[in-house]
């Protein structure tokens, strides 16, 4: 009686084991940290190759804003500001890493500059993660006119920035696009892109604020549960590419963009 007892009690736990075993499994610490921060959008990478054609497209500055959105994989709004002086025109685009809607030149990181000097020759200098990018390219004065014309602030010279009560609706806009097949295809993009110009990436380092901020979020472990961003996204499923940090040839499916992000799933916070 004791061993059929017995028996029967280990056939319980086993197929106690057995129910529990994939729900242990399905449940995920997240990356850790140094997965995270290999990732393109951790380290403030954009395609500028993309960024130059939006640049060029653009019939005003809002689809612009919106365009860079699209193209980044961070988690943070991609924020616009524009000025004019004697040396040409200016626009920077900034990562806003506090979130709170405005560019602070300490706490954001400046991610590219795009100038035209007085001879109408165009220039797009990458800077931190980007700073291997420096090239000339044939533009049209039409977005920068539109900045410095219609929105003219008079503020420290700036003609444009990207208001801050358009603030919550780039971010819906961005967060909706990335559930579309659209950001799909553009994140592959990226991968081409990014893959293309990895050897570059080795001098290409963020400054302080961006220090600054994988260390916050180090501290808090905000980079498990942190972000909507696509690289978090349940495309990822099929890919044949590689995981977090590690480059990787690709030979089809969708894991993310650069051939350094894991995806994870899809809007969904990372926990155990």
């Amino acid at each position: 009686m004791r061993n059929k007892l017995g028996n029967r009690g280990f056939a319980a736990l086993a197929g106690t084991m057995l129910v529990a075993g994939p729900v242990a499994a399905a449940c995920s610490t997240g990356p850790t940290y140094d997965e995270w921060a290999a990732t393109d959008g951790a380290a403030g990478r954009i395609n500028l190759d993309e960024v130059q054609e939006a640049f060029k497209d653009s019939k005003d500055v809002s689809a612009f804003e919106r365009r860079v959105n699209e193209i980044y994989e961070g988690d943070g709004i991609i924020l616009i500001r524009a000025k004019q002086d004697e040396s040409g025109l200016t626009l920077d685009g900034f990562e806003d890493l506090n979130n709170n809607g405005e560019i602070d030149d300490t706490a954001d990181d400046i991610l590219f500059s795009i100038f035209k000097d007085s001879e109408n020759r165009h220039r797009m200098q990458g800077h931190g993660g980007n700073s291997y990018y420096n090239r000339g390219f044939s533009g049209t004065d039409f977005l920068f006119t539109y900045m410095i014309i219609s929105s003219f602030s008079g503020r420290g010279g700036y003609g444009y920035s990207t208001p801050r009560g358009g603030y919550s609706g780039m971010k819906r806009d961005r967060n909706s696009f990335r559930g579309t097949s659209k950001y799909r295809s553009q994140v592959s993009k990226n991968t081409g892109y990014f893959n293309s110009n990895r050897a570059s990436f080795a001098s290409s380092r963020g400054g302080t604020a961006r220090q600054t901020y994988h260390n916050t979020q180090k501290r808090t472990s905000a980079f498990k549960t942190g972000s909507r961003t696509g690289v978090r996204s349940s495309w990822g499923s099929k890919g044949t590419g590689s995981s977090f940090g590690k480059p990787a040839a690709r030979t089809g499916g969708f894991r993310g963009g650069g051939g350094g992000q894991t995806i994870i799933g899809r809007h969904r916070p990372l926990r155990g």
